[in-house]
């Protein structure tokens, strides 16, 4: 978003981030200034073990870049990280009188998976437990971006609706839809034969991927003689370690092929979702938009949980099918109805929905709102 905003002239911007293992994608961004910021490390060996977890949730202690935005004048920050770091950075911003705008995600309110909720625990009382960790920073932001309708809805009690806006992502269509001069089977060795099922996105529990080795375990057994493709950072060890431990207890070694992350502009990446028959994407909490965008892009039908921004997008069984991240039988009967050449027509017709549904996300309409949001807020802050 930086790279475009800058590419066209519209804005002057840097991205400040922590050294993470998945960030490489930040290393080739064209005109924008990156700075990046060690965590502190915690004085204890125990705490630095729960570190990398705190870190997916924006627990981390980063000194050097809160005296980044105490020394530096900026007309407006733009924050994607939420917890307690999100907290603190907000305060300075606040106090300094530089107007900000928070992005929001289900991910980070960790509420939406029904299997996790229990008896009176409803889906409210957990999420003002999180939401009281980080009110201020999203009581004093200009504006609150949502990727999906439910999330806005409750934040909307607590925040009111004049501050908050429904945004999605979007996608360089012409990317992911024209020819590459990779060849994703050859380049990794696969038969061409094998319908390709493919998941993308980082390697974690709260995007579920073991779901995906219980999905295709039961669809070979039933002779769809499927290949597993899933491309994603990892910054748990111990959550790569049982990944791999439980493919080899569905003995699926033979039929997964695991991408720990892919460099920025590498055409891999296009080239798989070209190569792919499915896209599948059962996250726990939030369904990456983007993801949905690129699979519709490159024409391929997506199966996914009605979570986040990318459950939003999808209209069950128009533009791909939906189903709950904990039912795996649920993915294998959706696997099946679109995997069977006896539905083609059904398959070709989603492919079109979803493909005309993206061509209207494209970057270059969402930038145009998003610098129409961005300028509303600098108005009203210069007045």
């Amino acid at each position: 978003m930086a790279r475009m905003l800058t590419a066209d002239g519209v804005a002057q911007c840097s991205i400040a981030a922590a050294r993470e293992a998945d960030e490489a994608a930040l290393e080739v961004v064209d005109n924008v200034q990156i700075h990046r910021f060690l965590p502190q490390e915690p004085r204890w060996k125990w705490v630095r073990k729960l570190r990398k977890q705190d870190s997916e949730h924006g627990n981390l202690e980063l000194p050097g870049l809160e005296l980044f935005l105490r020394k530096n004048k900026f007309d407006l920050v733009h924050f994607m990280c939420m917890g307690k770091l999100c907290n603190k950075l907000a305060g300075i911003v606040h106090e300094r009188n530089i107007p900000y705008v928070v992005s929001c995600r289900s991910e980070d309110f960790q509420v939406f998976d029904a299997v996790r909720i229990s008896g009176t625990d409803s889906i409210r009382a957990r999420f003002m437990r999180v939401y009281r960790e980080f009110q201020d920073a999203l009581k004093n932001a200009a504006r609150v971006f949502c990727s999906d309708h439910r999330l806005r809805r409750l934040l909307a009690h607590e925040l009111g609706d004049r501050s908050l806006v429904y945004w999605q992502s979007g996608v360089e269509v012409e990317r992911f839809s024209r020819p590459v001069s990779v060849d994703f089977r050859q380049f990794y060795q696969l038969s061409m034969s094998r319908p390709i099922v493919l998941s993308v996105g980082r390697l974690s529990d709260s995007k579920n991927q073991q779901l995906l080795l219980e999905t295709v375990s039961v669809l070979n057994k039933r002779n769809w003689n499927c290949q597993l493709v899933v491309i994603g950072w990892c910054s748990s060890v111990d959550y790569l370690n049982k990944f791999r431990s439980l493919a080899a207890e569905r003995n699926l070694e033979h039929c997964l092929t695991l991408i720990e992350g892919l460099p920025p502009g590498d055409e891999r990446f296009q080239a798989a979702f070209q190569a792919a028959s499915l896209v599948l994407l059962p996250s726990r909490y939030d369904v990456s938009g983007s993801a949905v965008l690129e699979a519709w892009a490159a024409g391929v039908p997506v199966i996914a949980s009605p979570v986040g921004g990318g459950g939003d997008l999808i209209e069950d069984g128009v533009n791909g099918r939906l189903a709950a991240p904990q039912d795996f039988t649920a993915f294998v009967r959706c696997c099946e109805e679109l995997l069977d050449e006896r539905n083609r027509a059904l398959l070709e017709k989603m492919r079109s929905s979803g493909f005309a549904r993206c061509r209207e996300l494209r970057w270059e309409n969402r930038l145009a709102e998003l610098i129409k949001i961005y300028n509303d807020i600098l108005q009203i802050n210069n007045e």
